[in-house]
């Protein structure tokens, strides 16, 4: 199907959604880099997104989701199919609970390189809760904010990442320390089949950096979180001290482009630090590299950011050298933190396994 029939057949069945053929789609990335998408649309509103949805599955038509397009390099060709950017936002506040204890995920994976203090005054745990449903397609720092106002606290921890609120499901971020997963009831999806269905926490498999949405297949339309009834004076606070620690991050990247080292890693390189940055930095030597115009950040290793003019392939090839120095060197595989979207196999081996 050419572009042009298929963007036909989407607006004749979704004439309240506006569809452009071959867009490109590096506007709609923090990192500025992506070729165009075949055909792409904006959705404002839940009840236009599940009716797109259970229509292109049903037509079995190429799909993918975009959010803040925060945490995925996008090729320099483009994507085939239909790119939707998710721009339904805001939330509601449904009821408020008694105090409970803060679910633990059990993960000791990732450790946290820059923590605030954690005594009982931040504690979470014995708190009125406050449960919040969130649509998808809001950004994270927006809804921060807003419920801060409301006086609705917790989400203060994860200030300063980029993202919406599916973002953070599917890739259970975290910030201080805690991760995205402990404060979710449930999630509202549409499945590969096209139904919409109501997810628990428990059934979302959250690990480092990962859930069941890497590879269920199922899109996130909301989300019920468990906040709190809390010093909103203190959260912003926290607020205020997150946002000054991650003031020394570059703004045009994709956020970390490697998963932090485990204990097991950090101890078999007698390394002071789990940090990724401080592997780079210190241990490979390639603070400041540059290839095209994608360049390892000088402000943290961590990092690759465009420079103005970077491709994917840049990009890829930056990432492609620290993982390689680091498999040759010592014999370790650094896994990505962002995804990869529109490249073959053969473009992204040794990198993806």
């Amino acid at each position: 199907m050419s572009n042009n029939n298929l963007l036909d057949k989407l607006q004749t069945a979704l004439p309240n959604i506006s569809f452009e053929a071959e867009l490109p789609l590096a506007p709609f990335t923090t990192v500025k880099i992506g070729g165009p998408a075949e055909v792409f649309c904006r959705v404002k509103s839940q009840t236009d997104l599940i009716n797109l949805l259970k229509f292109v599955i049903s037509e079995q038509i190429p799909y993918m989701m975009l959010g803040s397009g925060s945490n995925t390099l996008i090729s320099d060709k483009g994507i085939r199919g239909l790119v939707i950017k998710n721009e339904v936002t805001g939330f509601e506040i449904k009821d408020q609970l008694p105090a409970q204890p803060m679910p633990n995920l059990g993960l000791t994976r990732w450790q946290s390189t820059a923590s605030l203090d954690s005594s009982p005054s931040t504690s979470l745990d014995n708190l009125e809760r406050i449960r919040v449903e969130i649509e998808a397609g809001t950004v994270l720092g927006l809804a921060i904010n807003k419920l801060l106002n409301q006086g609705v606290t917790g989400l203060e921890w994860f200030v300063r990442i980029p993202g919406t609120i599916g973002g953070a499901v599917v890739n259970n971020v975290h910030g201080g320390n805690y991760y995205f997963g402990q404060f979710i009831e449930s999630v509202k999806v549409i499945d590969k089949q096209g139904k919409l269905k109501e997810l628990t926490a428990q059934e979302l498999e959250f690990d480092y950096d990962y859930s069941r949405f890497h590879k269920s297949g199922e899109i996130i339309i909301s989300v019920n979180l468990l906040l709190f009834n809390g010093n909103v004076e203190k959260a912003k606070e926290v607020v205020k001290d997150w946002a000054n620690k991650k003031a020394h991050q570059p703004q045009t990247t994709l956020g970390c482009t490697f998963q932090n080292l485990s204990t097991d890693q950090q101890q078999k390189l007698n390394l002071p630090t789990p940090s990724i940055g401080y592997l780079v930095e210190e241990v490979l030597g390639l603070k400041g590299k540059q290839i095209g115009g994608a360049r390892i950040s000088p402000m943290h290793c961590a990092f690759i950011e465009n420079t103005g003019n970077a491709t994917a392939q840049d990009y890829l090839e930056l990432i492609k050298l620290i993982s390689s120095q680091t498999q040759s060197k010592f014999g370790i595989t650094l896994k990505p933190e962002i995804f990869f979207t529109g490249f073959t196999k053969q473009e992204l081996s040794g990198i993806i396994s």
